[in-house]
């Protein structure tokens, strides 16, 4: 080893020392870090580590800036993913904590483009499967808790399972996925099946220490094992034996108040419902309000788009009553493969279906036929395009309780800014919509034909988006319920005197 070699590695465990006993000498020391010498790579990676590490522990914000500019610099001069994963973290520690007070909106209005930034690098890292898998699982995890932040509680669970797919022994995603299901069984609604599940994964995390103690800290393996010792020991629990039960599970796509494993005696795999909701007309009506109408649409939407996903998966179901020419580039031509392209774009139609609900339900005084999911939440200003702040009349349901309803506006972010991370589904839906998607078996599809009016794709990736946009569509969904939930807590909070809400029937008692 080369002594510039030996003195690095000597200054980076003096500066690893000291962000342990004195953190705020760390920052000065690696201030003094000479960035100008032919290990200026190593250089600025420990300078930039070590700044936004001890930054964040002495809370000097200056000081994480740094750090994170020089992540920047770094990654401009060696993209590693390692890098960008870093800068991810950087911008995090930027961005704080939210509060868990009044303040939160405000926090989260005024760190929202550091934080859409490190949603796009961590997505990035987690998709990327050439990246070490330790890092993938990291990834994964600081993403959901990015999500989580921002009460999209669905698809904070979607990142954690993600990272215990890829590392089992992640027991800090196992712990929050825990968390985030306990808090929701708090909330009501939620099955048992949800607390037993909470359980599990807090056990997991318990038998994982070392593998937490890595990711997170000793002070966090000793928060993670008080926690799994609030529950008892688990009942044990038989494999499903029907195949679309286990797929429904595996891929996570029951309408339930929380993300959970079945419970097929339950009877119904879609029972999210709305909360008994107040009478806002003053003379009292026999039918219920349009909301309860439009919420069972959009049920019936996803349960029909996520059927044709898994019919599309068996192309014997279908009638063969077509003949289809051969373009000799391995393509599949069908209602099986159609049925594939409209589960995808029914599912994302959806996101336009849940906008002019909340418009209607929360008053946003929006016309119906002008309301568009990545549009509605936020004010739309040429001279602020792009701060935009969010719609007054949104801004107002979030501060009187529908905290959830700022999930379906940083979501509606991630699917229309240019670099979202969802505004790949979004361009995949409109080509869907208005030109031709083409499906392959098997070949490179950019050896087919091209033109401008068709994108091919392998169907076995593309597969894999129609998953990922009944996701996105089932998490939209949960965080529309979970808003009207918190609202009418609210307005039933700040109402005078008794209040009476109406509760719906099951529509089965009077279709069966």
């Amino acid at each position: 080893m080369s002594s510039m070699l030996t003195r690095f590695y000597t200054q980076s465990a003096r500066l690893n020392e000291l962000l342990n006993k004195d953190p705020n000498e760390a920052v000065k020391q690696a201030r003094l870090i000479d960035c100008h010498t032919p290990e200026r790579l190593n250089s600025l990676a420990l300078r930039a580590a070590t700044l936004v590490d001890g930054g964040a522990l002495t809370q000097q914000l200056d000081a994480i800036e740094e750090g994170v500019t020089l992540f920047r610099e770094l990654y401009g001069l060696a993209p590693r993913s390692d890098i960008l994963y870093n800068l991810a973290n950087g911008l995090v520690a930027a961005s704080g904590t939210p509060p868990p007070d009044a303040s939160w909106l405000d926090h989260q209005e005024r760190t929202r483009e550091h934080r859409a930034e490190a949603r796009q690098y961590f997505w990035q890292v987690a998709h990327d499967g050439d990246v070490d898998s330790s890092l993938r699982t990291q990834a994964w995890t600081n993403l959901a808790n990015q999500f989580n932040n921002s009460f999209r509680l669905g698809e904070a669970h979607d990142g954690w399972l993600s990272a215990l797919e890829i590392d089992p022994e992640n027991g800090v995603a196992a712990s929050s996925a825990s968390r985030n299901l306990l808090w929701l069984y708090r909330q009501g609604g939620c099955s048992d099946q949800t607390y037993i599940e909470a359980a599990m994964l807090a056990k997991i995390a318990h038998r994982h220490r070392d593998r937490v103690i890595e990711y997170a800290g000793t002070q966090a393996a000793e928060k993670i094992a008080a926690f799994a010792a609030e529950f008892d020991d688990l009942p044990s629990r038989s494999p499903h034996t029907d195949p679309f039960i286990s797929w429904l599970e595996r891929e996570r796509l029951t309408l339930a108040p929380a993300v959970e494993l079945i419970d097929p005696t339950l009877g119904k795999l879609d029972w999210l419902m709305l909360p008994p909701i107040r009478e806002r007309e003053s003379e009292a009506r026999a039918v219920p309000p349009p909301v309860f109408s439009m919420f069972n649409m959009l049920k019936s939407d996803f349960i029909l788009a996520r059927d044709l996903a898994w019919r599309a998966s068996d192309d014997t179901g279908w009638p063969e009553t077509g003949r289809f020419g051969d373009t000799l580039d391995h393509a599949t031509y069908g209602p099986d493969t159609s049925a594939l392209v409209l589960a995808h774009r029914t599912a994302l139609d959806l996101l336009d279906k849940i906008a002019v609900t909340a418009n209607h339900y929360f008053e946003l005084g929006e016309s119906p036929n002008r309301v568009y999911f990545g549009k509605l939440w936020r004010q739309s200003s040429r001279k602020t395009a792009r701060v935009r702040p969010l719609n007054k009349k949104v801004e107002k349901a979030i501060r009187e309780g529908a905290s959830a309803l700022y999930g379906l506006a940083e979501l509606a972010d991630d699917y229309e800014r240019d670099a979202g991370i969802l505004r790949p589904q979004k361009d995949l839906r409109n080509t869907a919509t208005h030109r031709f998607v083409v499906l392959h078996e098997f070949g490179d599809p950019a050896h087919s034909r091209q033109a401008p009016e068709i994108e091919h794709h392998q169907r076995k990736q593309f597969s894999q988006e129609v998953l990922g946009a009944l996701r996105v569509a089932r998490s939209a969904i949960q965080m529309l319920a979970l808003s009207i939930s918190q609202y009418e807590r609210g307005l039933a909070q700040r109402a005078a005197g008794p209040t009476a809400s109406l509760i719906i029937p099951d529509h089965d008692r009077f279709t069966r």
